[in-house]
């Protein structure tokens, strides 16, 4: 168990019904976020998104913005874009993407083909998914799993941030909040105050927050900061997801994406993405 910080909250069995500890097996468990996006995927709905690339002086010089469908049938869900447009340098003459990002963005969230969906969770690796949809979902999905790993292009840095040897660079804190208009608890994990650069520089993570609504303990919003620097690889990103519940349903709304990385060989890409999903279609 790693030193928890009470933000203006009192945590206790008898108050609360669960301990500090059990507060933070149920973050490190927590499956409602991961089953929050199987939804995203499992039921029809409608989507807008909006993607920017910019400039080393933060100039607009390509845009993405898409309309369209996600159908689903509970078996397969496909993609049909009602409406794409671009301006600036988003492809290249042969139609492909001039960019890295627009790429893993479509994949995510834009498959070309139809997939295999599913409501069970499952530990089994997909044979086809990438190992950059791979890394997305660990890095999304997997707070505090043990022995959990980023290794891309030189680089291996734990993102167990729960693990003995990585509770040396943050504070992790319980407090509460209302969050449109549901009284949540929160939980956030961020870098110490005071680390020296060296150190700083072990926390691959920088922050996550985390609203857990009180009724069901649910996961309203998350929100990720990630930095890393070295010779190889240099990346800024921060992502937010706003939950909701549709009919019942525990779905993503609302996702934003801004980031900027930089690897040896290949031209420093910057980005800011925003992904709305509505009129979703739940019986």
């Amino acid at each position: 168990m790693p030193v928890i910080f009470l933000d203006d909250v009192v945590i206790s069995e008898e108050n609360n019904g669960f301990s500090v500890a059990d507060f933070v097996e149920y973050v490190k468990q927590d499956t409602t976020f991961y089953m929050g996006f199987k939804h995203l995927r499992f039921y029809s709905h409608n989507y807008e998104s909006e993607l920017n690339i910019f400039d080393k002086k933060g100039k607009t010089i390509g845009t993405l913005k898409k309309q369209g469908k996600y159908h689903s049938n509970g078996e397969k869900a496909w993609v049909v874009n009602d409406s794409i447009v671009d301006e600036g340098k988003i492809f290249k003459r042969n139609g492909r993407y001039k960019y890295y990002t627009p790429k893993a963005f479509d994949e995510v969230f834009f498959p070309s083909d139809s997939i295999d969906v599913s409501l069970r969770i499952s530990e089994d690796k997909n044979k086809g998914d990438s190992q950059n949809m791979r890394d997305a979902r660990t890095i999304g999905f997997s707070i505090g799993a043990d022995g959990v790993e980023q290794s891309k292009g030189g680089l291996s840095k734990k993102l167990a941030i729960f693990d003995v040897q990585m509770q040396q660079y943050y504070d992790y804190i319980i407090g509460e909040v209302t969050y449109k208009e549901k009284e949540c608890y929160s939980f956030s994990i961020r870098v110490k105050e005071g680390l020296s650069a060296k150190d700083k520089k072990k926390a691959l993570i920088r922050k996550i927050v985390s609203f857990f609504d009180k009724e069901n303990f649910k996961v309203i919003y998350r929100q990720y900061k990630f930095v890393y620097s070295n010779w190889f690889l240099d990346l800024d990103m921060e992502i937010k997801v706003n939950m909701d519940y549709i009919n019942g349903k525990h779905m993503p709304t609302d996702i934003y994406y801004k980031g900027f990385w930089d690897v040896i060989l290949f031209k420093p890409e910057r980005a800011e993405f925003r992904l709305k999903n509505f009129n979703y279609r739940v019986n």
